[in-house]
């Protein structure tokens, strides 16, 4: 029945059914958009039945295709644990580890103690746009990933550490004249957006904000990297809010500042529980514990 449907069908099923969108499942994938389109349009020829409703804005699984999605993601996901079983077996252990930002002080302590644990193992470090992540834990696609927590069946999640969140303007920036800052203080400012297609930075700005009855004025542009957004504080009004790590690792003319009361973010590591993890992640995770 393999000629039928193949495992890249089903991972072109999966993708637009996870996405709800043909163009960012064919961005996530990566393939064009119209390749995609064919494809699945082939797929339904071949099994006789409708798997996505389209309308003008978004694709709707049927009944029939939410089920191929569903199975079809249990199946790539024993595959991708047969392989990776088969390599550990010949001594060649891959681990994949997704992080949004690969610089910062916890991700290089995290990936220092992985390898330190696994000293045979080939440690990738990966980044994925954030709506791909929980599903490409359970595929077996990464072995863990360090950021936010995620959410989901068959996920397991854990804190590893606090990290303090500070603003960063530029020098003459009158919020650089103070000690502290507090939410409204900043909310006067033009905030850096950071791209919401890598990471969810925004919306968690925006939750804390809201606790504060502020809303933040975000730049017209957005920035990808700590680097990039504390470029658009140079010359402007512009603050950036970051990671303390990110803010004492700064180069270039820059102050940062405290909030009051203090607000602080919190590292997760998040893995596979179901279907059984891959052997050796017990030992990825307990090598997180100690890093952080």
């Amino acid at each position: 029945m393999m000629d039928v449907v193949s495992l890249r069908d089903l991972e072109y099923v999966a993708a637009v059914e996870r996405e709800r969108n043909v163009t960012r499942a064919a961005a996530s994938i990566p393939m064009a958009q119209p390749a995609l389109s064919q494809a699945i349009a082939r797929i339904e020829r071949r099994l006789g039945v409708t798997l996505f409703r389209r309308t003008s804005r978004t694709v709707v699984p049927t009944e029939a295709g939410a089920l191929l999605a569903e199975r079809g993601r249990h199946l790539l996901a024993d595959v991708a644990r047969t392989i990776d079983d088969t390599r550990a077996a010949g001594g060649h252990r891959q681990v994949r580890i997704q992080v949004t930002e690969p610089s910062l002080t916890v991700p290089r302590q995290v990936f220092s103690a992985v390898r330190h644990a696994l000293p045979g193992a080939a440690v990738h470090q990966m980044t994925v746009p954030r709506s791909q992540v929980a599903d490409m834990l359970v595929s077996g696609e990464l072995t863990a990933s360090v950021g936010p927590r995620e959410h989901g069946p068959g996920l397991a999640t854990e804190a590893l550490c606090h990290e303090a969140v500070m603003a960063v303007m530029a020098p003459g920036h009158p919020l650089a004249q103070r000690d502290t800052v507090t939410v409204a203080d900043v909310a006067g400012y033009p905030t850096v957006s950071i791209d919401s297609g890598m990471s969810d930075w925004n919306a968690t700005v925006a939750r804390y904000f809201t606790r504060f009855g502020a809303v933040p004025q975000w730049t017209e542009s957005s920035a990808f990297g700590a680097v990039a957004a504390a470029d658009l504080v140079h010359g402007s009004g512009a603050v950036f809010l970051a990671l303390e790590s990110i803010a004492h690792g700064l180069t270039g003319p820059s102050e940062h500042r405290p909030f009051d009361p203090a607000w602080s973010i919190t590292w997760f590591v998040n893995w596979r529980s179901r279907p059984a993890p891959m052997a050796w992640t017990s030992e990825v995770v307990d090598a997180m514990r100690g890093s952080a």
